[in-house]
């Protein structure tokens, strides 16, 4: 190779590196620049052989600078830029193809609602049942019961005592009740225990015959207001209950009926000679008095069985009013007291929680032959069912308005037998007053009544009898039949006597 194109080559390679290129590139075209040179030196020595003698001096001879290299500067393009095309039967030198490499992350801000459409792809795990829970144990509510206290019942006096040593008992009291025939043992816990706990550890003894909380329950009555104008105008239950013709065939004589209640007023004019002489009552209560005028009144005011005999019971002290509070052993010792005085009947006027002591006093009372009324409750619509109303040996009462439409506090449910009047009823009140009363106490108490003017027209009657008897000729309200909103319908005095002698009539030709 000449000087010339040494120096042409070293002009390019300084060219070539002073150009941005990539070094590949450059590489490449210093090669296709040096291959050209040579292939176009060979081409001229076999194109163009020397001959000699040939020369002609009259000609002058192209001075021969060899291949001419025309750089042109070259603009730097992204991958895949045009190259300038290599001559005719060069090969290309295979390209070395880019490693894999690992992509990189980028964070790209994106709109908030395509951030929320990407969503990865969630991996579906097979659902397993969830294991069944078994119902809670109902706890008793606080404020229901005798914090402190415990009831229970043993077979013999042995037994009781070393409950009392295992237990750390106090004894309080002791009740002999005849109905049931058992005793009663109203106990104190141990300091730093709760009735509660201490319930939960006898009930485990098999060697007691049945143990309990000393259950509150509180009387049935809402609303109270003084009598205003002519008192045979107020009272509206006398119609409605046809007791007009009701006592041309009966007005309660002879017939003993027991209220468990706050005190009577026995000196009310309304129930002068009505209180029986065994009647257990040193206190006086407006709401013990208010059920006795609606029961026995007959004076200036029109009762459903004027004639009949009260057994009363203060079980129920404290402050005046529904806030009175009554104890389960309290109401078993009336209910034993009224069996053994001769009651046919039993006014209830009250409501709470369930009570095996006092479920047990109940059925023996049935059998016994007593009919057993109480107040269905004033807890609402959505009230549980109120005790002891919806014990099965119960006929419960709920209480309706001057319109036969339910009282908006009363229960409703399964439970219920049937409807009396309830609202604003005019009765007797201490101190020889008058008052209106609402809640499903003194429906109850109306149909008490009635239930005296049966057993008083029919002795014989047992308490399913009486049962059936009222809740066949009541009148029905609501949806035709019975419901759990007015239970059989509406008590009607009139009709269940006339039922009353057409079955005593009926038993007399069979």
């Amino acid at each position: 190779m000449s000087m010339h194109r040494i120096g042409l080559l070293a002009l390019a390679l300084a060219t070539l590196a002073a150009a941005p290129i990539p070094q590949v590139l450059a590489a490449e075209r210093i090669l296709v620049a040096q291959s050209a040179a040579n292939d176009e030196e060979d081409w001229r020595r076999q194109r163009r052989p020397k001959q000699p003698g040939q020369d002609r001096p009259d000609r002058p001879r192209r001075p021969d600078f060899g291949p001419v290299i025309q750089f042109i500067p070259t603009m730097v393009y992204p991958a895949g830029e045009r190259e300038v095309a290599p001559p005719p039967g060069y090969e290309r030198p295979e390209t070395r193809r880019p490693r894999p490499q690992a992509a990189t992350k980028t964070k790209t801000s994106k709109p908030k609602a395509a951030q929320q459409r990407v969503t990865k792809p969630k991996t579906i795990k097979a659902k397993t049942p969830a294991p069944k829970r078994t119902p809670p144990i109902p706890q008793a509510v606080a404020g229901t019961y005798v914090e402190g206290e415990v009831l229970f019942a043993a077979p013999s006096p042995e037994i009781t005592d070393t409950i009392l040593k295992r237990y750390r008992l106090t004894r309080l009291e002791t009740a002999e009740l005849a109905l049931t025939g058992t005793t009663v043992v109203r106990a104190r816990v141990a300091k730093g225990g709760n009735s509660v706990a201490t319930l939960r550890a006898l009930r485990a003894e098999k060697s007691l015959i049945s143990s309990e909380l000393n259950h509150l329950y509180a009387l049935q009555t809402d609303e109270t207001k003084a009598a205003a104008g002519d008192l045979a105008a107020v009272q509206y239950a006398p119609a409605k209950m046809r007791l007009d013709e009701a006592h041309a065939l009966a007005d309660g004589s002879a017939v003993l009926v027991a209220v468990i209640d706050s005190g009577v007023d026995g000196s009310h004019p309304e129930l002068a000679g009505t209180l029986d002489p065994a009647s257990r009552t040193t206190t006086v209560g407006p709401h013990g008095t208010a059920i006795a005028g609606v029961i026995a009144a007959h004076q200036r005011l029109t009762s459903v069985s004027p004639k009949v005999r009260i057994l009363a019971f203060d079980s129920f002290l404290g402050p005046e009013g529904s806030a009175a509070r009554g104890s389960t052993l309290d109401i078993l010792k009336s209910l034993d007291k009224a069996a053994s005085a001769g009651a046919r009947i039993v006014n209830l006027s009250f409501a709470g929680p369930s009570d095996v002591l006092l479920a047990a006093g109940l059925t023996a009372a049935r059998e016994k032959g007593m009919v057993l009324i109480a107040a269905a409750g004033n807890g609402g619509p959505k009230a549980a069912p109120a005790y002891p109303a919806a014990h099965p040996a119960v006929i419960a009462v709920t209480a309706t308005d001057p319109a036969d439409a339910i009282y908006k506090s009363a229960n409703r449910g399964a439970y219920v037998a049937l409807s009396a009047p309830g609202v604003d009823i005019l009765t007797a009140a201490p101190g020889a007053t008058y008052a209106q009363f609402s809640g499903t106490s003194f429906a109850a108490a109306q149909v008490t009544g009635v239930a005296a003017l049966l057993l008083q027209r029919a002795p014989q009657l047992s308490p399913d009898a009486v049962r059936s008897i009222l809740t066949r000729s009541a009148r029905d309200l609501g949806k035709p039949g019975r419901d759990d909103i007015f239970g059989a319908g509406l008590v009607d005095a009139a009709a269940a006597l006339l039922a009353v002698s057409e079955a005593t009539a009926s038993a007399a030709l069979q």
